[in-house]
């Protein structure tokens, strides 16, 4: 087989040119430490490569995404441990209002500085985060969750249920709780009636007179139509009784569906009257009347009450003039109102806390989850820098040979031999 002069030169000139091209290629592996720079250095390498890194970027969003859930609900613990403070300073108010000593620009006083804690409270469940959005606003964040009317109420106009932020695959946690459920869903300490006392007679007593508790335990014989129910207490022989009737003042009945006959007063005794089961407490005198509501909402067992109706409710008692029966009785539920929002503050703020355990949980998941992939990963890109060194050095050497082999045989002619 003839060779042309042509020929000879390119194929050594590839050659060389190869080599080159190599040895470039493994510099630069060594600059930037890495194996497998595109697919064709090892396509399934460069495969694995790709899903793993896809899979860092999702957990590097999911703790993201973490960040910004934590910072969130750092902010709303905070607002709910301020509101527990302002309730502790309401109640703090209104046993101080309890005193025969309290004058009537003493009770005004107080009456201005409760109205105060209202606004702040009010102001607290106005906040937002840091991005401006309403904490308490449920889905609408960008409205003004809650509006004092000129007559002091304060309704809610934010909407129920509360936003999600993912932070894993199938894992979801909630960023705020919304309004209605804060300050509007707090269980009724008395159960699932709202009371009136203004029919006690006389003034204080040693022993306040209170249904302590009352529920709808029997939602078929309770007649809604039948409401208020009325307590009537009368002397006996020496011996308080007690009965139950509609607003007609026909008697209700009992658990058996028989009329509910007047009965011997004991403290403490549970009355099962019209579908509703109450406990009686405290000391009665002749010709009490106590008038009971069962709330329209409150027929399926929920017993809920609001934060600012209650506060509400301890203002205007600061407001009136006396000191009656009726007024300590509706003092002590004003106090057992304040104590269950209370207790509903620490419940919402210890499931803002197990929701902060969850994303330490999933953080700490993810960062272990991350640093096992990067290690497969690594294993699979980075470059074996000894290996690497040897194979440029075995390169370089098989370079400069053929460089060498090139520049001699380039050189030679039979005219040197002639």
């Amino acid at each position: 087989m003839r060779l042309s002069t042509f020929q000879f030169y390119q194929n050594n000139l590839n050659n060389i040119t190869g080599k080159s091209g190599q040895a470039s290629q493994q510099l630069d592996k060594l600059s930037s430490g890495v194996r497998v720079q595109t697919a064709a250095d090892d396509p399934i390498a460069a495969h694995g490569i790709l899903g793993y890194k896809q899979e860092l970027n999702s957990i590097a969003r999911y703790q993201n995404n973490i960040s910004l859930a934590e910072n969130r609900l750092r902010r709303e613990e905070g607002l709910l441990t301020s509101a527990e403070h302002l309730g502790q300073q309401a109640k703090e108010l209104m046993l101080r209002a309890n005193s025969g000593a309290v004058t009537t620009q003493d009770k005004a006083a107080l009456a201005a500085d409760l109205d105060s804690r209202i606004d702040e409270l009010l102001d607290l469940a106005n906040s937002r985060d840091e991005f401006g959005q309403y904490i308490f606003g449920g889905f609408q964040t960008d409205k003004l969750p809650f509006v004092r009317d000129a007559d002091g109420s304060v309704r809610y106009q934010g909407s129920g249920g509360q936003r999600e932020l993912a932070i894993g695959d199938n894992v979801k946690v909630g960023l705020n709780h919304d309004g209605r459920l804060v300050f509007g869903q707090v269980p009724n300490p008395k159960g699932e009636v709202t009371l009136d006392y203004s029919g006690l007679q006389g003034g204080v007593r040693e022993q306040t007179l209170l249904v302590s508790r009352a529920t709808v335990s029997e939602a078929a014989g309770f007649n809604d139509d039948a409401q208020p129910y009325t307590l009537t207490f009368r002397e006996n022989a020496d011996m308080m009784e007690v009965t139950v009737t509609d607003k007609d003042g026909n008697a209700l009945q009992d658990e058996n569906g028989d009329p509910l006959l007047t009965q011997p007063y004991q403290p403490g005794q549970s009355i099962n009257a019209g579908g509703i089961t109450m406990t009686l407490t405290g000391e009665a005198k002749a010709e009490d009347v106590i008038t009971l509501n069962v709330n329209e909402d409150d027929i399926d067992g929920r017993g809920t009450l609001g934060v600012f109706d209650s506060l509400n409710r301890a203002l205007g008692w600061l407001q009136q003039e006396g000191n009656t029966a009726g007024d300590q009785s509706e003092l002590a539920d004003i106090l057992a109102e304040m104590d269950a929002m209370g207790s509903h503050f620490t419940r919402v703020r210890a499931d803002t806390g197990i929701r902060l355990q969850r994303l330490d949980n999933q953080s700490a998941h993810h960062a272990d989850m991350s640093l096992t992939i990067d290690k497969v990963r690594s294993g699979m890109e980075d470059l074996d820098y000894a290996q690497a060194i040897g194979e440029l050095n075995q390169t370089m050497v098989a370079l400069q040979a053929s460089q060498s082999a090139f520049g001699k045989l380039q050189g030679m002619s039979l005219f040197n031999y002639i």
